[in-house]
């Protein structure tokens, strides 16, 4: 099976409202379970099943990693590792911010009601347990560790997504943003420049520029240079769109 296929079921519209951007996108990241079904917005339920049908066990891979994650980070000692992460803990109790809100997590379970994708992203963070301290330097995905993998998807289902929504909906988008407690910066050749934490070692820098006639809005997303010390770029990608999602 191949992206086309895929693609064939969709409704072909590049309406820009899922997190890939485009249908091809969406198609191409269906394939590498990186988005669901259920994401695009104009999907009729006849077809999201005959699409889900294209893949066996479909999201099974994530229920399994969630226990794989869950049994590793079971052992770890919450005391060890909160400050290293940004996190506040005791042995069995860790909270943390994710997205503008606390989540707390015991070796038990979270006690939030959270997306799967968003407890993944989670369980990753805490195994991987970096230490460093941010760095303060801004750079591209790209830039970033092994970034070139996976900076052209980060592009189109972060960078081009967040612009859209942007142009769409400029005062909402700001709203949204300062809602998650993301906070506005100078300094930075942009119309808008914020800076918000997904994770609290993970900020990203939002750049953001209004479209005029010939050109749409633009959205551009740094990282701290430390940030493929605390997740790695694919996980880094998924924290990416994490965020799109959370900012709908």
């Amino acid at each position: 099976m191949n992206p086309l296929d895929v693609y064939k079921k969709l409704p072909r519209s590049n309406c820009g409202r899922c997190a890939a951007g485009t249908c091809m996108s969406f198609a191409v990241q269906f394939l590498r379970r990186m988005v669901s079904s259920s994401e695009c917005p104009e999907l009729d339920e006849q077809s999201e099943k005959e699409i889900d049908a294209m893949l066996s066990d479909t999201g099974d891979w994530k229920e399994k990693r969630l226990i794989e994650l869950f049994k590793e980070v079971s052992r770890i000692n919450f005391c060890d590792v909160a400050k290293n992460i940004g996190a506040t803990g005791e042995e069995d109790v860790l909270k943390i911010r994710y997205m503008g809100k606390e989540v707390t997590l015991r070796h038990t379970g979270f006690e939030d009601e959270m997306d799967i994708r968003d407890r993944l992203l989670i369980l990753m963070y805490i195994k991987q347990a970096g230490k460093s301290r941010l760095s303060g330097k801004w750079v591209a995905f790209r830039d970033l560790k092994d970034g070139l993998l996976r900076a052209e998807s980060f592009h189109g289902a972060c960078e081009i997504s967040l612009a859209k929504m942007f142009e769409h909906s400029k005062g909402g988008f700001l709203r949204r943003l300062s809602a998650m407690g993301a906070e506005e910066v100078e300094g930075f050749p942009a119309e808008h420049s914020f800076v918000i934490y997904p994770l609290p070692k993970i900020p990203f820098l939002v750049l953001l520029r209004s479209g005029d006639e010939d050109f749409g809005a633009d959205c551009k997303v740094l990282l701290d240079s430390t940030a493929a010390e605390f997740l790695d770029v694919e996980a880094l990608l998924y924290l990416g769109m994490a965020f799109v999602r959370a900012m709908k």
